[in-house]
């Protein structure tokens, strides 16, 4: 068996730099400001929700609309800043940071397949699976054309660079 290269090789050309795309937490943000606002103004058409304030106190369910929000922005800006894919010549490395355990590069050569969906917004996932395994990039703006990207660099036929938008 041949040894793999070392991932940080200066040799690697990099082709593709991505990550995780903001419009990727759009659809949390909405359905957390809809509950929120349901929260809010609950207690004027909810009965239960109108007994709690009044045994809680209306602080207290303020306060419950409230507490989603600081998790859903470290969440976001967790994944934003530290969800990246990167395209070389020779491999694709994914890293998810240091909450995730570390993702061995997807050699070109054993790339399978590639699949990509596109959601609400224009950002999906991209799925790069070879014989033994399956990576897929979640937030990723545009999926279809990083599919593409990655199509034509595990074939060959992709030029040494492309520009990154």
């Amino acid at each position: 068996m041949v040894p793999e290269p070392h991932t940080n090789d200066p040799a690697l050309a990099d082709r593709v730099w991505a990550g995780y795309h903001p419009r990727a937490a759009a659809p949390a943000l909405a359905l957390a400001a809809v509950a929120s606002l349901v929260v809010w103004t609950g207690r004027w058409y909810l009965d239960d929700l109108s007994e709690l304030a009044d045994r809680l106190g209306a602080l207290a369910v303020f306060a419950l609309a409230w507490c989603i929000w600081p998790a859903l922005i470290t969440v976001y800006l967790y994944r934003a800043v530290t969800y990246s894919y990167r395209l070389t010549d020779r491999a694709l490395l994914v890293d998810f940071g240091f909450w995730h355990r570390p993702v061995p590069p997807v050699w070109l050569t054993e790339v399978r397949s590639v699949v990509a969906r596109c959601g609400w917004l224009g950002v999906g996932w991209v799925e790069v699976r070879t014989a033994t395994r399956a990576v897929r990039l979640v937030g990723v703006r545009r999926p279809d054309e990083l599919a593409v990207r990655f199509r034509a660099a595990s074939s060959g036929t992709g030029p040494q660079r492309e520009p990154i938008h």
